[in-house]
């Protein structure tokens, strides 16, 4: 197959200036459905929410992994709190909530009175979700529909993958998520968006001829309106992974280009993502008296070293152990069974190896960069271990096409 044209920076330029003519479409739209999220009355939401408080409280899931119920609270929380005379657009965007599910059930109750907090800085783009299902379904109701649509969608994804690739390919990406705490992700709001985006974004963008310079830009975009600091540089990583293991399976792109297409990949996602988060920051500081950069600025520092006494030391890489050891006793060794030593175990595993770290740099790269992200946020990362873990995946995955023999011929291949 004739090489394909790439682009260039000529091109490159145009795509970009189609990006920022859609940054003040994206801000209105992301305002509008957050008021239109906003405005659904909240006497229906409080009933449902309060029809299982034992689910609300719940730290696991029916199969024993952990979920992030406070963070759930905290983001359903969201929009409750009404203030005299306050519209319902200042309302989302002003985003006071509850920390904590005791706090949020006393709420629902009308029990004792609390300080709320505000999180000004984040879109909470999973409010279009969570408001309009609960005013017409429990909350146990929501996360079945969650975890419905979490499944549907990683299905469609093994499908995709098992055409494309091979049989063997889809269970070497099934397997880390199976290990890793996906489920913590399946059933809570907060965190079911991120997954949406995650394995939609590689539905979607995986198979362009292209690179999609501009779907990776309104992915960032998306990735900044729904995900509540949970993944997003895994938001950006596995669709752009899968993407360069289509590329190389094609063999119709120089080894250079390849690096070229993903580094411009990520400059779209990161000014989609950086961007409108800017955008909402500032449109906050607007409208809230001029505080709001100043709260969001405060909080990246404490995500990146902030003192805590849930954080014992930031030594470089006690963020990746904490996310390893948030494996606990069983899923622990598994991983470092498949993962670790499994890419090791014979002669023929270790030489696919070295073949990758040889000629399988960008693919490497690329499941490095949510590791990096989280040694970055090195807070963040420790405090939130048993969902932060997930970041591991596409490293994982590609430990994994070493054990089912697919490694040498995706990752190592040049044309």
């Amino acid at each position: 197959m004739p090489e394909l044209a790439r682009y260039g920076f000529d091109t490159a330029l145009r795509k970009a200036v189609i990006c920022f003519a859609l940054v003040p479409i994206c801000i209105g739209v992301f305002t509008a459905l957050l008021t239109l999220a906003a405005m659904v009355p909240n006497a229906t939401i409080l009933e449902n929410s309060l029809d299982r408080p034992d689910v609300l409280l719940s730290r696991r899931a029916d199969n024993g992994r952990v979920i992030d119920a406070d963070t759930e609270c905290i983001g359903l929380s969201v929009g409750m709190i009404e203030m005299p005379d306050e519209k319902p657009m200042v309302r989302a965007i002003r985003a006071q909530s509850v920390y904590g599910c005791d706090q949020y059930i006393d709420h629902l109750a009308g029990g004792q009175s609390f300080q709320p907090r505000e999180y000004a800085r984040y879109w909470h783009g999973y409010t279009i979700i969570s408001r309009p299902v609960l005013s017409v379904l429990t909350y146990n109701d929501l996360r079945g529909i969650l975890f419905a649509c979490s499944v549907v969608l990683f299905g469609l994804l093994l499908w995709r993958i098992g055409t494309d690739f091979s049989a063997q390919t889809a269970l070497a990406l099934a397997v880390p998520f199976l290990v890793l705490n996906a489920m913590g992700f399946w059933v809570v709001a907060t965190k079911a968006v991120s997954w949406f985006l995650i394995i939609g974004g590689a539905i979607i963008l995986s198979r362009r001829v292209q690179p999609p310079l501009i779907g990776f830009f309104v992915l960032g975009a998306l990735t900044a309106f729904f995900d509540f600091l949970t993944a997003p540089a895994l938001i950006f990583a596995l669709p752009a992974l899968l993407f360069v293991l289509g590329v190389r399976a094609r063999g119709d792109v120089a080894l250079f280009d390849q690096w070229r297409d993903v580094i411009w990949l990520g400059v779209f996602w990161a000014a989609g993502y950086a961007g409108l988060w800017a955008c909402k920051i500032t449109l906050a500081d607007a409208m809230l008296e001029g505080h709001v950069w100043a709260d969001a600025l405060s909080q990246a520092a404490f995500r990146l070293r902030g003192e805590t006494h849930l954080v014992e030391a930031y030594w470089p890489g006690m963020a990746l152990y904490k996310n390893l050891a948030a494996l606990k006793s069983l899923w622990g060794p598994i991983a470092i069974g498949l993962f670790v030593i499994g890419p090791l175990s014979t002669a023929a595993r270790r030489g696919m190896l070295m073949q990758i770290v040889r000629h399988g740099r960008l693919p490497l790269a690329l499941a490095c960069v949510p590791l990096i992200f989280m040694e970055l946020l090195s807070n963040h990362a420790q405090i939130h271990a048993a969902f932060t873990q997930l970041n591991f995946a596409p490293l994982f995955f590609i430990a994994a096409l070493i054990l089912v023999g697919e490694g040498d011929r995706l990752l190592a291949k040049t044309p």
